[in-house]
């Protein structure tokens, strides 16, 4: 939440020349899913949607809860995962005031919670003090198991 992962996602399927996917998109009002559904609902569809992208070439932009779910990171296995990450200071910045993703105000909270599954899928790549472009090079660079930041 709030690292840029559907911008460098569409960077990088573009750098590569394949599909870009950003689940939560393809999920729709999630404001108004949480609302009127609840939370247990939008994982439901999240992972229904998920396994149905997961079985074609391309880039996924997740949600940041999307890996929360064990049958979500075993459709995940024969992927490269690679998870954006900002330090407190700048999610802070980022996230106070925003009133469009229903889990902003516990931002904190999740970070900590999600950070030991996060880490199952090795070093995190800290998007702070790079722009997007970087942030996608250095994406394409992991993927093909170059070494970077």
């Amino acid at each position: 939440m709030g690292v840029g992962k559907s911008t460098v996602g569409r960077l990088v399927a573009g750098m590569v020349g394949v599909p870009f996917v950003d689940l939560d998109r393809d999920l729709g009002d999630i404001p108004r899913w949480f609302r009127e559904q609840g939370e247990a609902s939008f994982r439901d569809a999240e992972t229904e949607a998920l396994r149905a992208r997961v079985h074609a070439p391309g880039v996924i932009a997740l949600g940041g809860g999307a890996l929360i779910r064990g049958e979500n990171r075993q459709l995940l296995a024969e992927w490269t995962v690679v998870v954006l990450m900002a330090t407190e200071a700048t999610l802070e910045a980022r996230l106070t005031a925003e009133t469009q993703r229903p889990l902003a105000p516990r931002w904190r909270e999740l970070l900590h919670e999600r950070a030991a599954t996060w880490s199952a899928f090795g070093q995190p790549l800290w998007t702070d003090q790079l722009d997007t472009t970087t942030v996608a090079e250095l994406v394409v660079r992991r993927c093909r198991g170059e070494r970077s930041r």
